[in-house]
């Protein structure tokens, strides 16, 4: 069965699993209500932005699959993120 899966969200990075909900939801929110869309759209570019410099923070502090002392580095910059998310969600709406 696994292999007719389309898209396996197991294989992605949960940042790139938020984008493709935030993705899902503009398009389903032209559909049903379109002021939420920005909701979606912002989610998207959460989730790509994260995504991105989640990627490069482990390419930086993880070396051959070991964490160093400075990876705290890398979710300090998630939880960054993740306020600044919020704080782009309330200032729309």
């Amino acid at each position: 069965m696994n292999k007719f899966n389309i898209i396996n969200l197991n294989e992605f990075t949960w940042q790139l699993n938020i984008a493709i909900m935030g993705g899902t939801f503009a398009v389903f929110s032209l559909v049903f209500d379109e002021k939420y869309i920005y909701y979606g759209l912002v989610t998207f570019a959460f989730g790509v932005t994260t995504h991105v410099f989640y990627k490069f923070f482990e390419w930086i502090f993880r070396k051959d699959g070991t964490a160093n002392n400075w990876y705290w580095i890398t979710h300090m910059a998630n939880v960054f993120f993740v306020f600044a998310w919020i704080k782009v969600l309330l200032c729309v709406y």
